[in-house]
């Protein structure tokens, strides 16, 4: 039982709980605040763990005005804590409002003061002891039991990952997310230094402008130009050029499957595949003369996505809507469209050579309603599966101003769409996930918008993702000394391919994708 004469003490305690989780940019949680309330409770009577705990909360309160804007410790706050200069740090510290210049300094005093003159109050209840621990890794053991091997995560990492403890998890992510932007860096610059080495035979592109748009988790059979029954893809239904149906991805994911995708695979044998990161489209254009973009929606270092970064080191102009993650705070309100003034930008400057733009979108990225700009456009009677299928029609309506753009310049162009992979069913078919155990992970669109007048073309044949840089060279004009039938002249001439394979999550096995399971849309 609490004493009358410590309630006021514990009141402090729960208060500050609540007030670190807020500084440090989480989202208020239980879990996180009962077990900085009990770690108060038990241990700041005691001078060290006093020391300690005033310094974390100094350490928050400075943190405040970062964690407000963009939340937890994540490698957008590393790289700009690494890379920002004093005109960034001025324009940044520019925005503020006065309350952020005060509101860490009076704070930080505060605590000061606080741990230094109160008296918090004393617990030393075996019980209460007991439930703390078992609240502090009920969660954690909760989510080992219900692991998925297929996840991302190892099981260490998705223990590590539930332990709701604030001044843990800022340690954690701080350490996680430094080691991880010190490594991309370092792998980017050695990147860079590499170029393309597969000869190139002869470069006669038709067009003036090739535009490569790269979806994001979007499954064919939830688009109307294949057969879904709500019309969300009208332009791509009846202004494509060409529209594929057939194209596997390389893996479920996009940190595995883009690097395929766009860039060489090595197969060390019929089990094992890498991807050659410096023969990829970007490389390969720019040794062809062609002038090179890549505009970016999603993060330009995150703790998924840390391959593509590395390919679109390559091209000669890059443009990133975000420089961390693709869902931190500082991502609000940051939609595909935003990629669309510079593209207009890029258009508008006068260059005889011809251009690649790599458009990398954030499209149907889970969570969809946060990825939707507008209302949701389509009601299945489910929310998420409405919003995901609201997603795919905003994706359609960004190809149709980009085909509009270009049309604005009077100049001819080619655009290519694909998705890096497809979804999965999960929750009674109420949502959608990453999943290695079904086709439909890897059953992508493949459509083509041309500047020439012809007739829609509809192609059924079923072709692996890997080496697709092969075809996506041949359409840019560009003829590499390779022996591959995606080295035909004309699409159509494509064989269909037997016997696919795929990645699962990380490593690098191949596995034969008509052994998957099927997971048909019942929607």
């Amino acid at each position: 039982m609490i004493k009358k004469e410590n309630i006021l003490s514990h009141g402090v305690c729960l208060c500050l709980s609540i007030l670190l989780v807020y500084l440090l940019g989480y989202e208020q949680r239980f879990d996180r605040i009962f077990l900085t309330y009990f770690s108060l409770t038990f241990l700041a009577r005691l001078t060290f763990f006093r020391i300690f705990f005033c310094i974390w909360f100094v350490i928050a309160a400075i943190y405040f005005p970062i964690g407000f804007y963009y939340g937890p410790p994540n490698v957008a706050v590393i790289s700009a804590i690494a890379e920002t200069d004093f005109e960034e740090i001025t324009e940044f510290c520019s925005q503020l409002s006065v309350y952020f210049y005060f509101a860490p300094l009076i704070l930080a005093l505060i605590f000061i003061i606080l741990f230094k003159r109160f008296s918090f109050p004393k617990t030393n209840n075996f019980y209460l002891l007991i439930f703390v621990l078992g609240l502090c890794f009920y969660r954690p053991i909760k989510a080992v039991i219900k692991h998925n091997p297929n996840s991302f995560n190892t099981i260490s990492t998705t223990l590590l990952n539930n332990l709701k403890y604030p001044i843990f998890e800022f340690s954690l992510s701080f350490y996680d997310s430094a080691k991880l932007y010190f490594q991309e860096k370092q792998e980017q610059l050695k990147q860079i230094e590499q170029t393309n080495t597969i000869p190139i035979l002869s470069i006669n592109p038709q067009k003036k402008n090739y535009i490569i748009i790269i979806g994001e988790s979007v499954r064919k059979d939830y688009m109307s130009a294949y057969g879904f029954k709500l019309d969300n893809t009208p332009f791509a239904r009846t202004q494509a050029s060409i529209i594929w149906d057939g194209l596997i991805t390389p893996a479920p994911n996009t940190q595995s499957s883009i690097p395929h995708l766009i860039s060489q695979s090595i197969f060390l044998d019929d089990k094992k595949v890498n991807a050659q990161l410096n023969n990829n489209i970007v490389s390969i254009a720019n040794e062809a003369g062609f002038e090179t973009y890549w505009l970016s929606n999603q993060g330009k270092l995150g703790t998924i996505e840390i391959t593509v970064p590395r390919i679109a080191s390559y091209a000669q102009h890059s443009f990133y809507t975000k420089k961390g993650e693709y869902n931190g705070k500082s991502s609000r309100g940051k939609h595909d469209t935003l990629l669309l003034p510079e593209l207009d930008n890029i258009l508008s400057t006068e260059n005889s050579k011809p251009k690649l733009i790599v458009m990398h979108l954030i499209g149907s990225h889970s969570n969809f309603c946060k990825r939707l700009e507008f209302n949701v456009q389509f009601d299945l009677n489910n929310k998420n599966i409405s919003c995901y299928v609201s997603s795919i029609k905003e994706t359609d309506d960004l190809i149709a101003q980009t085909i509009s753009i270009l049309k604005k310049y009077n100049q001819d162009y080619s655009v290519v769409y694909f998705a890096d992979h497809g979804l999965a069913h999960a929750d009674q078919h109420n949502d959608l996930r990453h999943n290695s155990e079904y086709q439909d992970s890897y059953r992508v669109p493949f459509i083509f918008f041309d500047s020439d007048k012809t007739p829609q073309q509809k192609i059924n044949k079923q072709v692996s993702g890997f080496q697709l840089v092969y075809l996506l060279s041949n359409w840019m004009g560009i003829k590499l000394d390779v022996n591959h039938n995606y080295m035909e002249n004309e699409l159509s001439q494509i064989p269909e391919q037997q016997n696919i394979k795929v990645k699962g999550w990380d490593n690098n096995k191949l596995y034969q994708f008509d052994k998957l399971k099927k997971d048909p849309n019942p929607y």
